[in-house]
């Protein structure tokens, strides 16, 4: 379910275009060559012509001017030979998605624009009449004949991957050869030339057109603007990631300067939000100086962890601080998953263990994939990009956790990130989770039903419901009779925009908030959600205990050290390997 390459895509593609781009550029390069050498031997001629102190500064300039003139050479021609291994790998892109595709299409089966082989209908219409109508004979051939559309499915999706593989080192390999070119106003020709300041980023731009607005930078500007711009760069989702990280890095010392000094001042025209224009009290001006000390420490550096990436900063739109960090990349990982908390977290108290927990995830995901025989990489995400309803009596703040107010703000902005990880991965078709505990499954739901198609699959743990149209505790009398569902929002994988069987919730012992059913039933009563077992069980040895309550899904067990049954099942779900959480015992 990705945005990325299709069969069509790459069948249409031109390898000649690249060829004879690269038979452009040579031609540059050797006309601009020539040109040099004809003035070379002109300036060594001029020895004779023209000495003492004149003549000595001409030959210097043009020496100066020459050196930057050659590095154009060299740039032309690393394009030239960039597009030309291009061209050819784009040939073989297409010679290997086609012959996938006509091998399964010859087998009777629907190639889907994503690679997906189907059986056709007239096929199981055919095979239905080969066999008389036989019942026991037909299921055991379309048995066979899934199997075989299952494997195709793998070859065509495999040569997909292949050709966003060219697709990206291709962008990679020209975009190199020129990103060291000299500058107009290097070569110190005429009247210095003010430099314009780059294009804006598109005002609420989808992933798509951020990424495109984002590639027609160049270095130089992309570079500017992650110096100058941090926030807007910072929060543009489908860029890629380590832009996003070094602006939001770059804007944590911005905004502790911006609060610090509007306390220092104590002057309260000065304590304005600048983006919302609402007044902050000095103690929430304090609060988010703490959030942001807890965003430095959550992404410094430590011996042997996977990198943290600051995907997400912003201290403006809400009464707390926002973030997002990712641990490993999520730009190249095989695997990722993004976990929306609820009730209580903040910057402050939370990022930290929320950040362990993601790390701690994609230890065990990646320790299940090697158990499979795989070398998938996975990224996992802790997004805190809303204010969810905190603990608080004196502001009435924990009201909002009854109400759906706060969950329906942060959808839009949740999908948006989903989204853009989609657009900006390097890999043809990430496979993204999106994971929502409390009432951060609330905001989950209602992002995954804002309608986009890069999350493959959910889970939903502790939850007291995936939206209701109406906000009502349903009562005992109601629960398991034909009104129950009647407030549900939800009523298939498909709303959520997800394929069936693609949906899983669990529920902890002794946990008060999943049955609560607040926000339409909670998804445990659910018969179309795959409900996933957390009572202890031993895999590879290995103990993985039950928990109890609301807040130990994630987390890890204090006698054992190792994660709960429940998180294990996570890593299971994001990693891919189901099977692993619904059947361990199949291993």
């Amino acid at each position: 379910m990705s945005k990325h390459l299709t069969v069509s895509q790459v069948l249409d593609w031109r390898p000649d275009t690249l060829t004879a781009q690269a038979t452009d550029w040579d031609r540059q390069a050797n006309e601009l060559r020539s040109r040099l050498e004809v003035q070379s031997r002109a300036v060594d001629d001029s020895h004779d012509t023209w000495k003492r102190t004149s003549g000595d500064a001409m030959r210097a300039r043009f020496a100066q001017i020459n050196e930057k003139a050659l590095k154009t050479v060299g740039a032309l021609e690393k394009g030239r030979d960039a597009a030309n291994t291009a061209s050819q790998n784009f040939t073989t892109a297409i010679l290997l998605v086609r012959s996938t595709k006509m091998s399964a299409e010859g087998k009777g089966l629907r190639v889907m624009p994503e690679g997906t082989c189907e059986i056709k209908e007239e096929t199981k219409q055919l095979i239905y009449s080969t066999v008389n109508g036989d019942a026991e004979r037909y299921s055991t051939a379309i048995s066979a004949l899934q199997v075989d559309a299952d494997s195709h499915t793998s070859y065509v999706k495999y040569a997909l991957s292949l050709a966003a593989d060219a697709d990206n080192q291709a962008v990679t390999t020209i975009n190199a050869a020129f990103a060291d070119l000299p500058t107009v106003e290097s070569f110190g020709n005429g009247s210095p030339t003010v430099k314009p300041e780059p294009k804006k980023p598109p005002e609420n731009g989808t992933p798509e057109e951020n990424r495109k607005y984002w590639d027609a930078l160049t270095p130089e500007e992309k570079a500017q603007m992650i110096s100058t711009q941090p926030a807007a760069i910072g929060s543009l989702d489908g860029i890629p990631v380590d832009a996003r990280d070094q602006a939001n890095r770059n804007l944590i010392q911005i905004e502790k300067d911006r609060i610090q000094t509007a306390l220092d001042s104590g002057d309260p025209s000065k304590m304005v939000n600048p983006k919302t224009g609402q007044w902050e009290s000095p103690d929430t001006l304090t609060k988010k100086l703490a959030d942001l000390k807890a965003v430095e420490q959550a992404v410094k550096p430590e011996d042997g962890k996977p990198p943290r990436k600051l995907m997400l900063l912003d201290m403006q739109s809400g009464t707390q601080g926002r973030a997002a960090i990712a641990v490993g990349d999520p730009d190249t990982a095989d695997h990722i998953s993004v976990t929306t908390p609820g009730l209580g977290t903040n910057l402050r108290e939370s990022l930290g263990s929320m950040v362990g927990e993601a790390d701690t995830l994609k230890t065990e995901s990646e320790r299940q994939l090697r158990a499979a025989g795989s070398d998938d990489t996975v990224s996992t995400i802790a997004w805190i990009g809303y204010d969810p309803p905190q603990k608080t009596y004196s502001d009435l703040d924990i009201a909002n956790v009854m109400l759906q107010g706060r969950a329906e703000e942060a959808a839009p902005s949740l999908a948006k990130f989903y989204e853009g990880l989609d657009t900006a991965s390097t890999q043809n078709d990430p496979h993204i989770t999106a994971l929502g505990h409390s009432y951060g499954s609330v905001t989950q739901s209602l992002a995954l039903q804002e309608g986009g198609h890069a999350v493959d699959d959910a889970v939903f743990y502790g939850s007291p419901g995936l939206g209701g149209h109406a906000l009502t505790t349903t009562p005992p009398w109601v629960e398991g009779t034909p009104i129950g569902p009647l407030n549900d929002k939800v009523h298939s994988a498909e709303d959520l925009g997800l394929q069936d069987h693609h949906v899983y919730e669990m529920t902890e012992k002794g946990d008060p908030v999943a049955n609560l059913n607040r926000f339409g039933q909670s998804p445990n009563a659910l018969p179309w959600v795959t409900h996933l077992s957390t009572d202890e069980i031993t895999v590879d040895g290995q103990t993985y205990t039950g928990a109890s309550g609301h807040a130990e899904y994630p987390r890890t067990d204090n006698t054992t050290q190792h994660l709960h049954r429940s998180g294990y099942n996570l890593a299971a779900i994001v990693a891919g390997l189901p099977d692993n959480a619904t059947n361990p015992q199949h291993r």
